[in-house]
């Protein structure tokens, strides 16, 4: 998902990131000397960019048995519908997937992510609850059309306790605009 060196004239969007209370996301923020927690203009949320190389350099030694369905058949199955082409998730590996579940142990976290030119786009997202998957994955593709009640980014920072205020959408509020790279979040 990336612009590379061609101007994007403010048309592309492109992210793919963790939210989530900043508490929850240190343990990840510690799996990769890269990965830095940026504050969000949510109360009490920030976001934890998943660039590519992140993503594929984190494996996590974890027992299969400190997850939940305990067993590594258990985990496998999650790994796959959560990383699967029909996830609709792009950047998600297995053993992000894997510390994403574990790190929700305490709380709420979500991985989102979303690739746009112009209006035209995809987003995909999952929320995990107390280290069980709760909501997902949600995928909007190219050619569905675009609700903001219904949109899978939306949906996921409802499920963290942001609240739509008046014409501004979850996104809005939450600032996720900010930046339009996942490695401008850096």
């Amino acid at each position: 998902m990336g612009g590379g060196d061609v101007p994007d004239q403010g048309l592309r969007y492109e992210l793919a990131a963790v939210l989530g209370a900043p508490i929850l996301l240190a343990p990840l923020a510690r799996a990769h000397p890269a990965a830095r927690i940026v504050a969000l203009t949510a109360p009490e949320l920030a976001l934890l960019p998943v660039t590519a190389d992140i993503a594929d350099v984190i494996t996590p030694v974890l027992d299969p048995g400190a997850l939940p369905g305990g067993t590594a058949a258990a985990a496998e199955r999650r790994a796959a519908l959560l990383t699967g082409p029909e996830s609709g998730f792009a950047v998600l590996r297995a053993g992000l997937a894997a510390l994403i579940e574990a790190a929700s142990a305490g709380g709420v976290l979500a991985y989102v992510e979303a690739e746009y030119v112009g209006r035209e786009g995809v987003q995909a997202a999952a929320v995990w609850r107390r280290g069980h998957l709760a909501i997902g994955p949600l995928l909007l593709g190219r050619r569905e059309e675009f609700v903001a009640d219904n949109a899978p980014v939306n949906v996921a920072l409802r499920a963290l306790g942001v609240v739509a205020a008046g014409r501004s959408d979850e996104f809005a509020v939450a600032g996720l605009g900010r930046h339009r790279r996942t490695a401008d979040w850096s």
